[in-house]
């Protein structure tokens, strides 16, 4: 029951379900707007690296060659062009047209018509994207501007109170590395600029010799061999410059040598690295920059003071404990317009010196004399037992939505202000919380939609577990002491098996490199007969002293009182910690050998004496089985790692 004096939903204008039909169709492309489309140049690179000729750069008269300031170029732009997707400006609908005017102007940039067209259609795409996704954000704000109107005061305005927020601290960090990468981006032409220098004072002090190309490598690196300009035994070097006509062995070579140092004649100091490094820095530099600059911007506005357009809404909690934005009228479980993540959240307080707003983070005396929000069960308490109705009832009450007052709306200069009463677990009464200016696509994340799904079932299944078991009395049996456990031959073979099997796939399929001949089977190879081994090798116990569990390489033991949930989900064996951990076991062997070998390994079986166990101390087992895990299959499973990895090494030093 909520406090009498807490304040009333603050009256706005509602965001009908016909309100939000039209705010959808007039945000067209707003779902392709995302960081994925980084990914189309960065595929054009690809590209453009494939079909690209290599011998585009300018060539002197000792036919060596060097990229043109061109090719440079080209290259840089579109990197950049990847960065700015990734950061996302307001401008970014401008990237894509200047990006491809830089590519198809700049000389030498790029040659092939493959190249050349590739370029215009994919920066054509992006920019129909980008500002057709622009152009829908500004038309669909501008119905919620409309549709808002009037303001509305904030809730603390309406008590007679200032604004519980406080002004966002000044942006140094983003000011400081912005500030160092402009610094790096003006120090590292300099830097080029003197190494140029040094390397024309060097080669007035060199002397010209004639050498000998002996071979090549896969590199493209060539030796040569050379009598010293002062005579003495004849040296070798190894030159990493592109050749105009690649120097065939015994071929002459024109050199340079000062000293102990020696370059083919003709390969002067390009200063196109250092110029494209500096460029990125400077660019990364003005983003820090100017986004430090829109927060001083936001920072001199007033922070939720006064008034402000607002809209009533209703708001339902997802998977990973985000807020759905939904029209007021429409269904509880109908489809969301946007995602909002909370901030800086403000509570309601009837306590300290009068009711009023304050930061969450601020202890007021007196609170929690109010009943919270009751939180889904998940067997906390030793002697929790909920009734199978009241684990429904509360998976129900999980997936509830409430009425809210959504300040400033999406896409506008300013965060939003959301307003609420209580919906997640252990929320207080009314919630005020910042949100971000932007309206974030509700995308579906599956896997956390699946991590909910897992808790809210093994939290039930354990419910109607404890229920279903027997009244305290003396009439009640403990549930006697078991071993549950995969047959040693099962448990003994995956790991040599798997270790015979990936060391023929490495005498086969693995290459020269040292990534893909010796790093990759290493780590694949390893993790591959643990997964197999923690799939088939596990033992467990349940006695008067608590779990313990073997997998593949360890044993770990569990008071009663650490489990909290125990069930089988979708044929896996799911044991819930009190800290939060699960332990995950494939329950299909179990399962299989359950037809043939009886009820000794049925899954569900043992989750009911675990379940039952951790929240009945007086039906928990009274025996004490030897403890005795982890034999042999734990030594078995070392050996084949250990073994794989030897195979592995010798075989790339062989």
């Amino acid at each position: 029951m909520l406090p009498s004096d807490a304040p009333p939903l603050p009256s706005a204008a509602p965001l009908t379900a016909a309100a939000a039909a039209r705010w959808r169709a007039a945000r067209t492309a707003w779902r392709l707007d995302t960081r994925w489309l980084a990914l189309a140049p960065a595929a054009f690179l690809v590209l453009a690296t494939a079909v690209e000729p290599t011998d585009t750069g300018g060539c002197n008269v000792q036919g060596v060659c060097q990229d043109t300031w061109g090719s440079a170029l080209a290259f840089w732009t579109v990197l950049a062009e990847v960065v700015l997707l990734i950061a996302k400006p307001r401008i970014r609908a401008l990237v894509p047209p200047a990006a491809l005017a830089v590519l198809w102007y700049a000389p030498g940039g790029l040659v092939s018509p493959l190249g050349r067209w590739s370029a215009v259609l994919m920066n054509l795409l992006l920019a129909a994207v980008l500002i057709g996704a622009e152009l829908g954000r500004r038309r669909a704000r501008q119905q919620l501007d409309e549709l808002a109107a009037p303001p509305v005061p904030f809730p603390w305005t309406a008590a007679g109170a200032p604004s519980p927020g406080h002004p966002e601290g000044p942006p140094v960090g983003r000011r400081t590395l912005g500030g160092l990468l402009l610094l790096v981006a003006l120090a590292l032409p300099l830097y080029g600029l003197w190494a140029q220098a040094g390397q024309r004072a060097a080669d007035r002090q060199a002397t010209g010799v004639y050498g000998t190309a002996l071979s090549t490598d896969r590199d493209g690196v060539l030796t040569v061999r050379f009598q010293p300009p002062g005579g003495g035994p004849e040296r070798t070097a190894a030159l990493d410059v592109r050749w105009q006509r690649q120097p065939q062995p015994g071929e002459p070579v024109t050199l340079l040598v000062n000293g102990d140092s020696v370059r083919a004649a003709g390969d002067d100091y390009d200063l196109s690295g250092e110029m494209a490094f500096g460029g990125l820095s400077a660019l990364l530099g003005v983003l820090l920059l100017g986004s430090a600059a829109a927060a001083n911007a936001r920072r001199a506005r007033p922070a939720f003071e006064g008034s402000a357009p607002a809209l009533a809404v209703r708001v339902r909690a997802d998977a990973r404990g985000d807020l759905l934005v939904l029209p007021l009228d429409g269904p509880p479980d109908g489809p969301p317009l946007w995602r909002v993540v909370e901030r800086d959240r403000y509570l309601w307080s009837p306590y300290g010196e009068g009711p009023a707003w304050v930061p969450e983070s601020m202890k007021i005396e007196g609170e929690g004399e109010y009943p919270d929000p009751e939180p889904p069960f998940d067997g906390a308490g030793p002697y929790d037992r909920p009734t199978p109705a009241q684990a429904v009832a509360r998976l129900a009450r999980a997936r509830r939505s409430v009425p809210a007052v959504l300040y400033r709306g999406p896409d506008g200069p300013d965060r939003q202000l959301l307003v609420r009463p209580a919906l997640l677990d252990g929320d207080p009464h009314w919630v005020a919380a910042v949100v971000a200016a932007v309206a974030r696509v509700p995308r579906p994340n599956h896997k956390a939609e699946y991590d909910r799904e897992q808790q809210l079932a093994v939290a039930e299944l354990t419910a109607e577990t404890v229920a279903a078991a027997p009244d305290p009395g003396p009439d009640a049996r403990p549930v006697a002491a078991r071993r549950w456990e995969i047959p040693v031959p099962l448990r003994v073979l995956p790991g040599p098996a798997m270790a015979l099997l990936l060391a023929a796939a490495v005498v086969f399929l693995s290459g020269d490199g040292w990534w893909e001949g010796l790093v990759r089977p290493l780590w694949f190879g390893s993790s591959a007969i643990l997964a197999c081994g923690h799939a088939l090798s596990w033992q467990i116990v349940a006695d008067r002293d608590g779990l313990r569990v073997a997998t593949a390489l360890r044993v770990r033991h569990f008071r009663w009182q650490q489990i909290t949930a125990a069930a089988v989900h979708r044929r896996r064996l799911i044991i819930r910690l009190r800290g939060g951990e699960d332990l995950s076991v494939a329950g299909w062997p179990m399962s299989r050998l359950a037809r043939h070998l009886g009820e000794r390994y049925d899954p569900v079986e043992l989750a009911r004496v675990v379940a039952t166990a951790a929240h009945r101390p007086d039906l928990r087992p009274k025996q004490v089985l030897p403890d005795r895990l982890g034999r042999p299959q734990r030594l078995v499973n070392i050996l084949s790692v250990a073994g794989f990895a030897l195979f592995t090494v010798v075989h790339y030093w062989l």
